[in-house]
């Protein structure tokens, strides 16, 4: 290893000085000492020097001591950290890790055949993500692990970009040919792969949530305190304990209450992924699957109260972008107002 390397280095440097003073006991003892920490280093010549010199003279042990004392602290601290809890991995853990960042092909990080369907795709990253999360595998090289998972499940997610991926065939081209047209993307608002790339965004997006797992941990925090703190002198119930906690048993007790997501967006992303139309002034609107028209067929009641409720969220998207455009129109009577006339479309004034 390096730092048996170079402290077998310092012993020859010792020793070299012991054989200039004519401490043959002092040079020999350091030319052992290196011996140990490495065998690759060659000291026949220190050896034959030593030969050459007469009886040796008492030398003092500090040194020798501490360049084992050294030894030892470094023995302890690599110790320290697998026993310090930073390195709460598995082999299981590297050997992910490792396996997804030799991997070029975004199909095969997420375990996938090329001809797989969105929902397979989904399940895929859910498992993956939570496998791979730096907040979870601490294992080295999550974050980039992390990272690749995430830019596979955005580019084969949409339609568009795995099109174009198809057309590549490996990530790293396909990375490239996005990269070399970003300013292109940028005017066209399609920017998949530039710097800016947030994995924490699509984990945040894909599952409502940022704190799966930084949220436990603090709840692990406080209630490894709670001997501590009844060890005080308490007698009954720690009711400033119990008030401390409630917050949290509120959360979790929320996480596992049902809740229910909307039928529709009016953009695109990766739980709504499937197009639809309103029969009434043909507003865009997606849903999450195809199933969607089994269950609420066209002319249902059902159905036309959603799409009401998608015409009104539209109305008031192209209120606030027309109420933007008429402040910009102020400084500028040229300025475009698209949305105040497609709102007008709808017969608001």
């Amino acid at each position: 290893m390096e730092g048996n390397k170079d402290e077998a280095l310092r012993c020859i440097g010792i020793a070299k000085e012991a054989i200039a003073s004519g401490n043959k006991q002092k040079a020999l003892k350091f030319i052992r000492i290196a011996r140990r920490l490495n065998n690759d280093l060659s000291v026949e010549d220190l050896l034959a020097a030593c030969e050459n010199l007469e009886s040796p003279t008492p030398e003092s042990s500090s040194e020798v001591r501490n360049v084992e004392n050294m030894k030892n602290d470094m023995s302890r601290v690599k110790s320290d950290e697998v026993s310090d809890g930073e390195r709460n991995y598995t082999d299981e853990h590297v050997q992910l890790i490792r396996q997804i960042k030799i991997k070029k092909d975004y199909y095969a990080i997420l375990g996938l055949e090329k001809g797989c369907s969105v929902e397979e795709i989904r399940k895929s990253y859910r498992k993956l993500s939570l496998k791979v999360h730096p907040d979870k595998n601490k294992a080295p090289g999550s974050e980039e692990a992390f990272k690749k998972v995430s830019k596979a499940f955005k580019c084969l997610s949409d339609d568009d970009s795995r099109r174009q991926y198809d057309q590549t065939g490996l990530a790293e081209d396909f990375e490239y040919n996005q990269q070399h047209n970003v300013r292109r993307r940028r005017r066209t608002g399609h920017s998949y792969y530039d710097d800016d790339f947030d994995p924490d965004e699509i984990f945040r997006a894909f599952f409502g949530r940022s704190d799966m797992f930084r949220t436990a941990h603090v709840y692990r925090t406080r209630t490894n305190a709670a001997p501590q703190r009844e060890d005080l002198g308490s007698t009954g119930p720690n009711f400033l304990l119990l008030l401390q906690l409630l917050p949290f048993l509120i959360i979790i007790l929320l996480a596992y209450l049902p809740f229910s997501e909307p039928e529709y967006s009016l953009q695109k992303n990766y739980q709504y992924q499937f197009r639809k139309m309103t029969e009434e002034h043909g507003v865009e609107y997606f849903v999450k699957s195809h199933e969607f028209d089994q269950k609420y067929p066209l002319g249902s009641p059902d159905r036309d109260n959603i799409e009401d409720h998608v015409i009104r969220d539209y109305k008031n998207m192209l209120g606030r972008y027309c109420h933007i455009e008429l402040q910009r129109r102020q400084w500028n009577r040229k300025y475009p107002t698209p949305h105040c006339d497609r709102l007008q479309s709808f017969g608001v004034a």
